[in-house]
């Protein structure tokens, strides 16, 4: 052999080591990993197992039941209150005559000018600088507009008049003021909260349109009248009479596929909004025109629809765990506005103590943070390569809109993925989830902050510093802490709503309301629910005016003497949760 042909093959005898060397050493690491993630896998289900987790999946498909004895046996239940989108009943439920909160109507004239200046004919004169003249302004605009309510549907709260909008006379001011007062200016000279008890300063309810030198138009969107919108609502009594029968089958199990975690069947949120929507515009209109029992038949429907539709439906999904969650909200929201405008009497404050003592929204909630971390490990072990990529990567865009180098990275990583990172994963996945699943205690009606606090101390920590083993739980992971937070405010919603409607009974009964909480018992209320947050009695104080402050600690965990504290994006986060909210 002469010499460049034995260097030819020494050369190729060194490129086949090295392929070999490096073929084993991948080998190697597969393997390694694969024990490695298995491994961590199993240790992680043995340290949670104890604690009540369950990973067989099979465990939680519900069991069948008897079809003319469920909930959802009733074919229109399956129709309307599953799924996702529009649906017969969420359809017919659109009322056309909120379309008029496009268009508005002048309730006031404003007219300003100089002191000394003679007051135009029909106009009531007030002075600027007058405390009073703010509280007069409100009262004359109050009067002039007739008796409202709010509306569930609408973007701004206030949907309802009494008063058929023709019958609404404009008022006329005119205000004395030494220089002209800014848009600004007269939006606190009047305040939407005289109107609204939910006011939103990014869609004001009252609007300023200059009108001629020192003349403002003060106009609001144009409402609905009470009794034409009960008229246009009395179409869906056939619903309505449909769902009461419904309810008085013991189960309730939706009919869909349990076995893929993408596919099982879920409330339909858009009906259920809507659903709850209608029924909370029926209760307030009620309100307007002075019916109370019909008012409270709205609210038990409500009431009586989440059971099969959210509380009792399984496995409780996060999804329905927290649309639970904003209906209870929604529901005590409407037994409030009755509050603030005296409407309810002496039986259905009774009737609505008993079905708020019903309400406990934290066992769903848990149930679904367990549902959770369980479906959070089966979509890890059944997720196609390509997805998982999708994770690692950031890239949630469909694949036609990637870059050449963004699929090139995906098509390598898709073929070389390991498959022990999936256990890793998941490992980490499970290792996160105990103190989540520890921060809710729905038997005493608590969440715990510190536990919480621990969970998310956590996650932090794994984000901060990126690694294959955590990336796709930590992507996969819903935001818990908020999730806990809004369940808080809506349980303490409900608990304080609780706490008012005793508090009414007792003011009908003595004409004035209690020294303290405890002068409710037995009479008007069994025992006083205690806060979500710190487990104490609610605050209450009697004010000199004949009203009084109900307020318990809120996300913070310290009391704030009833101060509200917090920031437009996402507001009470920081001060007390005052009722009304």
């Amino acid at each position: 052999m002469n010499p460049p042909q034995k260097k030819y093959w020494q050369i190729l005898r060194r490129c086949l080591v090295g392929l070999g060397v490096c073929l084993t050493l991948v080998c190697l690491f597969y393997t390694e990993e694969l024990w490695r993630g298995k491994h961590a896998w199993e240790n992680s289900k043995s340290a949670v197992e104890p604690k009540g987790f369950n990973f067989n999946w099979a465990n939680y498909i519900p069991a069948a039941v008897p079809e003319d004895e469920n909930f959802f046996g009733v074919p229109e239940m399956q129709k309307w209150f599953v799924g996702r989108g529009s649906t017969d009943l969420s359809k017919k439920m659109s009322y056309a005559g909120f379309d008029c909160w496009s268009n508005s109507m002048v309730v006031a004239w404003l007219t300003i000018g100089l002191p000394g200046m003679p007051v135009p004919g029909n106009s009531v004169s007030l002075r600027w600088d007058d405390p009073a003249s703010r509280a007069e302004a409100a009262k004359l605009l109050t009067n002039a507009l007739g008796p409202t309510a709010n509306a569930p549907q609408s973007p701004v709260g206030l949907g309802f008049i009494l008063r058929r909008p023709e019958e609404i006379q404009a008022l006329r001011i005119f205000l004395q003021c030494q220089t002209a007062p800014t848009e600004k200016d007269l939006r606190q000279f009047l305040p939407d909260n005289i109107l609204t008890a939910q006011p939103d300063p990014a869609r004001p309810v009252l609007k300023f349109e200059p009108d001629g030198d020192g003349l403002y138009r003060v106009t609001v969107p144009v409402l609905a009248s009470a009794a034409n919108y009960l008229a246009w609502s009395e179409q869906l009594e056939p619903q309505f009479a449909l769902i009461r029968k419904a309810l008085s089958r013991p189960y309730a199990r939706m009919d869909g596929n349990y076995a893929e975690r993408e596919k099982i069947p879920i409330p339909n949120f858009n009906t259920v909004r809507t659903f709850v929507q209608t029924l909370g515009a029926r209760a307030q209109c009620h309100f307007l025109l002075g019916r109370p029992e019909e008012a409270l038949r709205d609210l038990a429907l409500l009431h009586d629809t989440c059971r099969p539709i959210m509380e009792e439906n399984k496995p409780m999904t996060l999804v329905g765990a927290m649309i639970n969650v904003a209906v209870r909200g929604l529901y005590a929201n409407q037994i409030d506005d009755g509050l603030r405008m005296h409407a309810w009497r002496e039986p259905q404050l009774a009737a609505l103590e008993e079905q708020l003592k019903q309400i406990n929204i934290l066992p769903p909630v848990k149930q679904s943070f367990e549902m959770e971390g369980l479906l959070t490990c089966h979509a890890l072990e059944t997720f196609a390569p390509d997805r998982l990529v999708e994770l690692l990567l950031n890239l949630d865009q469909p694949s036609g809109k990637h870059t050449s180098w963004e699929t090139c990275k995906r098509y390598i990583l898709i073929k070389l993925f390991p498959l022990g990172w999936v256990y890793q994963n998941m490992a980490a996945g499970a290792k996160m989830h105990p103190n989540v699943f520890a921060s809710l205690d729905p038997s005493s009606e608590t969440i715990f902050l510190d536990k919480l606090a621990a969970y998310q101390s956590q996650v932090d920590a794994l984000n901060a510093h990126w690694s294959p083993y955590t990336f796709a739980a930590l992507r996969l992971a819903p935001n818990f802490s908020r999730a806990c937070q809004t369940t808080a405010m809506n349980q303490t919603k409900v608990g304080q709503t609780l706490v008012a409607c005793a508090l009414e009974r007792y003011h009908l009964a003595h004409g004035e309301y209690p020294e303290t909480l405890d002068a409710l018992m037995p009479q008007f209320i069994d025992k006083i629910p205690h806060d979500v947050i710190g487990g104490q009695p609610p605050h209450y104080r009697r004010s000199a005016d004949g009203t009084f402050m109900l307020y318990s600690i809120g996300w913070s965990g310290r009391d704030n003497g009833g101060l509200v504290r917090g920031n437009s994006s996402y507001p009470y986060t920081n001060g007390d949760w005052v009722w009304p909210f």
